[in-house]
């Protein structure tokens, strides 16, 4: 009797088994066939992640638009950039701090102890100085020539450079260059400047 349901179990469970493989058959599934995840952050591309931004772009290599080539407005102050031709556009102030710079470099000189300078709008200089009484050659070519030497090493913009040892004109220059401070533009010192640079041409 025993035996007879042990068989009869045996039996009842062969056919659940058989049963359940033949459905899974019947499905089409398995039992370690992996999840399909349509929705996964990581299934599709971001459209900011497949297309570059330009912007983005623009981090890595845009270093070129800040170059001095691209057109962007230079704000340096060009009157105090040697090779600059500086003279011209410049406002009253930029022309005294020009001048004095060329004062300065030709009072470097060990025959010059003072410089009167002033530069006009189409970069002429007009330059009158005092030497020092050690020195008794004069205002000679070779001294002329170390003075504009001098002058160009500030600007070589500065091609016009009249130079003169004269006492009057060395005052009236000095007089034109303190105008110049309360001018407010370079025309109004114009026929002054224009006045003397002919006596000095002239001499």
């Amino acid at each position: 009797m025993k035996k007879s349901i042990l068989i009869l179990l045996c039996i009842v469970m062969a056919g659940m088994a058989l049963s359940g493989c033949a459905s899974r058959k019947a499905s089409g599934t398995t039992a370690t066939a992996a999840p399909i995840v349509t929705n996964s952050p990581m299934a599709t591309a971001s459209p900011d992640m497949a297309t570059a931004s330009p912007d983005a772009g623009m981090g890595m290599t845009g270093s070129s638009t800040s170059s001095p080539m691209s057109g962007t407005t230079d704000t340096m102050d060009n009157s105090m950039m040697p090779g600059s031709n500086s003279a011209s556009g410049m406002t009253p102030a930029q022309a005294d701090r020009l001048a004095e710079r060329v004062e300065e470099a030709v009072e470097r000189l060990s025959e010059i102890d003072d410089a009167e300078a002033i530069v006009d709008s189409d970069s002429r200089v007009l330059i009158a100085v005092e030497f020092d009484d050690q020195y008794s050659a004069g205002l000679d070519e070779r001294m002329k020539e170390m003075i504009v030497e001098a002058v160009q090493k500030v600007d070589d913009g500065l091609t016009d450079v009249e130079i003169t040892d004269d006492s009057t004109l060395y005052g009236q220059i000095k007089s034109l260059a303190e105008r110049m401070t309360k001018a407010t533009g370079l025309d109004e010192l114009a026929d002054d400047f224009g006045d003397l640079w002919n006596r000095i041409t002239g001499m």
